[in-house]
């Protein structure tokens, strides 16, 4: 096992904190997410594509049922639609929470290098802590941020500055895993690295903004970012 230590290219700022998005990054989740969603918005006859669900891929529930209420011409209520959608997500990952293949030795990794490490997900606390308990991770992680607790969604750099907040260093010291085109523009614009993790789940992603691209996490070494 190597030694997990980063540096910014071109820079000397040591990595201190690994900030990891939840969704398609530590757990396979997106197809399920997706399907709830469609199954939700069906019920008010509105038939989705994933392609179109792909484009809200990284960002908050709110922020995307209130597009959609407003473009589909909807008659509800964000709060009504999600409540029908988290019963059925609940459902779904009751026997289907699989981790992302190689995220478990990563996070061990990290820790075994002192890096703190923090979740920062636009799924809501609630999910946030039923994903990682089923995964028996959630002692993992020195921070935990949901939409809960921003106002802004992604791409918008809220949820990452937070989280480092949370962890008491600066965005600098800072780097992010993301499966998401709008979770990669929302580290960039926190002043953070970004590593882009290219998960075939969470649709066709733009992750060209992150300062590297990985499709398999027992492959991601130092050598990836000096």
């Amino acid at each position: 096992m190597s030694v997990f230590i980063v540096y910014f290219i071109g820079e000397m700022n040591l990595i201190k904190a690994v900030i990891f998005d939840m969704d398609g990054v530590i757990v396979d989740s997106e197809p399920i997410h997706q399907k709830a969603e469609k199954e939700s918005l069906l019920k008010y006859g509105v038939k989705i594509s994933t392609e179109e669900l792909s484009r809200y891929t990284g960002t908050t529930a709110k922020f995307m049922y209130d597009k959609l209420i407003l473009k589909y011409k909807i008659n509800t209520t964000f709060d009504k639609i999600l409540s029908e959608k988290d019963k059925i997500l609940f459902k779904l990952l009751e026997n289907n929470t699989r981790p992302i293949s190689g995220i478990y030795e990563l996070i061990e990794k990290l820790k075994n290098q002192n890096l703190k490490l923090g979740v920062a997900s636009s799924s809501h606390k609630k999910l946030i802590n039923f994903i990682i308990g089923k995964l028996k991770l959630k002692k993992m992680f020195d921070s935990i941020v949901g939409c809960d607790d921003i106002i802004h969604s992604k791409p918008h750099p809220e949820i990452f500055l937070k989280s480092a907040k949370l962890l008491n260093f600066n965005p600098d010291e800072c780097i992010v895993i993301e499966d998401a085109k709008l979770g990669v523009e929302a580290a960039k614009k926190a002043g953070m690295k970004c590593i882009g993790y290219k998960n075939l789940n969470s649709g066709n992603q733009d992750l060209s903004k992150a300062d590297i691209i990985i499709e398999d996490f027992e492959k991601l070494d130092v050598k990836d970012f000096v």
